[in-house]
């Protein structure tokens, strides 16, 4: 009956620890080291010292060993890399996502076994089911905290040891847990969108990328302004576009080949019908064909209907019943059928 929580110190995987220790679990605390705070520039009391101090005090206040697991070293060497050199190649990384597969539910979880501890707990709000002999995700009971997105990349021997208390509750529930239990957690701090990024991804680029100024056209090729990297961009963008023009403009291309930055005031533009996709996992089963299946191009953004899977050697053909706005290479592309999460895939082009 032992168990790993993984631990930020935040009000979920707090909550989930105290629900595991009611629920007669024997319960140890594991937080992460990922990354150093002074080589990122985050100060003392911001970065994950901060997290680390603040994990030890929840363990100590629920009476439960601490252990804290450093993946400087392949956290450094597989999201932050990957984070570089997508931007580098004109894509929009989603890190989080290659680190619940590779860090979270890879290393992180190596380590635990390595301590005699078969199962991991996270405050993630998803619901695992165990349906014959495969295990299979589906949306969280709070639509509003839904997490599985994040969670596309994930596969069966990695779900096996997994358990996650949050699935049937609400955010309120899980405030309330903390408040109710004088559990030491601030029910009013969010986790930020990327742990290892201090203010925004620019800054945290700079140095580590080429920054090289280009032309900005529309779309019919016409010259219209000049730009400070393609990796200060991303597909929808608005803001920041400094071409003189008194209409509002769209990014709707990086070509990296040329170093130019498309545009157009046509938000039009932005429309795809159909994408590609690559580094695709499924879940649990492979879907036969399109009918019910969904697809989420971002996290905050609905799902839509699928009208045709493709597949053309190493990338899956994305065709969509009526075309989306912003399709981003680089962004996670993932699949539901109803309320399951089936897989997903990095949008390619």
């Amino acid at each position: 009956m032992r168990i790993a929580v993984a631990l930020s110190g935040g009000i979920d995987s707090s909550a989930a620890a105290w629900l595991l220790q009611k629920q007669g679990w024997d319960v140890t605390g594991v937080t992460m080291r990922h990354f150093t705070d002074s080589e990122l520039g985050f100060a003392a009391g911001e970065g994950i010292e901060a997290v680390l101090e603040q994990a030890a005090k929840v363990c100590k206040a629920l009476r439960i060993p601490h252990e804290i697991i450093d993946v400087r070293d392949e956290f450094s060497q597989t999201v932050i890399s990957n984070f570089i050199s997508e931007y580098q190649s004109g894509r929009t990384p989603n890190p989080c996502t290659l680190c619940n597969r590779v860090i979270k539910w890879g290393k992180l979880l190596e380590k635990i076994n390595e301590m005699g501890i078969e199962q991991m707990a996270t405050g993630h709000y998803i619901r695992l089911q165990q349906i014959k002999d495969k295990y299979h995700l589906f949306r969280s009971a709070d639509s509003r905290k839904d997490q599985s997105y994040m969670l596309w990349q994930l596969q069966q021997q990695q779900l096996a040891k997994t358990i996650f208390p949050l699935a049937e509750m609400t955010k309120a529930e899980a405030k309330q847990i903390i408040i109710d239990n004088n559990i030491p957690v601030s029910i009013h701090n969010e986790s930020q969108e990327i742990c290892f990024i201090k203010d925004h991804y620019d800054a945290f680029l700079e140095g580590k990328i080429s920054f090289e100024p280009g032309d900005i056209i529309l779309s019919d090729g016409e010259l219209i302004g000049r730009h400070n990297g393609l990796p200060l961009y991303t597909i929808g963008q608005r803001k920041g576009l400094h071409t003189g023009l008194n209409v509002p403009l769209f990014v709707i291309g990086l070509d990296t080949a040329t170093n130019q930055l498309i545009v157009s005031s046509d938000k039009e533009g932005l429309l795809r019908a159909e994408f590609e996709i690559n580094k695709v996992n499924w879940i649990a089963d492979i879907p036969e064909d399109a009918s019910g299946l969904m697809v989420q191009i971002r996290y905050n953004s609905p799902a839509v209907e699928v009208a045709e899977l493709k597949c053309l050697g190493d990338v899956l053909l994305v065709k969509l019943q009526k075309p989306v706005r912003a399709v981003t290479p680089g962004q996670s592309a993932v699949f539901y059928r109803n309320d399951e999460l089936l897989g997903g895939g990095v949008i390619a082009r």
